[in-house]
């Protein structure tokens, strides 16, 4: 493969303007001494990421102000992060790319071809899907089919320690063990699961989610009764509904839980009132999602009645 542990320098995040994707590029600067190449179509996603990795909830002065890191560490962090629009500047020196674009298979597997025609040989590509199968997208792909893997990340990801990683039949052992190391070494915690239709926790918690979903449809429950509901008696740090809309990550439950219905059958079925607040463009936190209208609670004009516990 070319590549080793010890010798990855420079990394590149397809999608790190978005909510997922900016936090893979914290992720990575907080964890190394890496430089990091944001790669978008639009400009505006790479300064919409820029201002994320600074600014945002989850970004450097965030950490400066909870006294995780200083402030000339924060700078010097931010240094080693570059944007472009241009697949060849941005993937041209790559050792690793991680793919964090809309959960769409049509999208990735375009991605990952126009990826080929620029990484080089010894690139090994984690794509971030949370429901697709690693062996359908290496199908898109022809030079690094086998450099291919899963790593599904779990927001906020620069927080979160969880990374799933899938190995399909056609990944090298070299490719997988070494996303695995580099995961571990950035201080994220890699469990490896079998290449399947939404692996273990997209099939787990989209169970959650939908259940949730179709008991506000039924009637049985308000958003926010349901909230309160999952955190005092179950323990979650947010409710259902509270974690679509503040992650705003009700979109990539949509496409995944679209994926599963169609693979795996009606079991996933997406319930209709999802379908209608996700027609309705109303897909979570407008800071993280550029265009959303809000999320389930703005879509049926509901307070969260219960304080957060302190």
């Amino acid at each position: 493969m070319g590549v080793s542990l010890e010798n990855i320098k420079r990394i590149a995040v397809i999608g790190g303007g978005g909510s997922m994707g900016h936090g893979i590029v914290l992720a990575c600067i907080q964890g190394g001494p890496y430089h990091v190449a944001i790669i978008s179509r639009r400009e505006e996603t790479c300064q919409h990421g820029l201002a994320l990795i600074k600014n945002g909830p989850y970004g450097l002065a965030a950490a400066v102000k909870r006294g995780k890191i200083t402030q000339e560490q924060a700078e010097e962090m931010f240094s080693r992060v570059s944007t472009t629009t241009n697949y060849d500047e941005g993937l041209k020196e790559a050792d690793l790319v991680f793919e964090s674009i809309i959960e769409d298979r049509d999208f990735k597997k375009a991605c990952f071809q126009e990826l080929e025609k620029y990484a080089a040989d010894h690139c090994v590509v984690a794509s971030g899907t949370s429901a697709i199968m690693i062996s359908e997208l290496a199908g898109a792909m022809k030079r690094l089919e086998r450099n291919l893997v899963g790593t599904h990340w779990f927001f906020p990801s620069n927080v979160m320690k969880l990374v799933e990683v899938g190995k399909s039949e056609l990944t090298s052992e070299e490719a997988f063990q070494l996303i695995m190391g580099f995961l571990q070494k950035i201080g994220k915690r890699p469990v490896p699961v079998k290449d399947s239709p939404g692996f273990c926790m997209t099939r787990f918690i989209n169970t959650y989610i939908t259940e949730a979903i179709r008991l506000v449809e039924l009637g049985v429950a308000r958003l926010s009764d349901i909230d309160e509901m999952v955190k005092t008696g179950s323990g979650w740090p947010m409710g259902v509904f509270e974690l679509l809309d503040d992650t705003a990550s009700f979109d990539a439950y949509y496409h995944a839980q679209s994926y599963l219905h169609e693979t795996l059958g009606d079991r996933y079925r997406i319930p209709a009132l999802a379908r209608k607040v996700f027609e309705a463009g109303y897909v979570g936190n407008p800071l993280l999602k550029p265009g959303s209208k809000g999320g389930w609670y703005e879509f049926f004009g509901e307070e969260k009645k219960y304080l957060k516990k302190k």
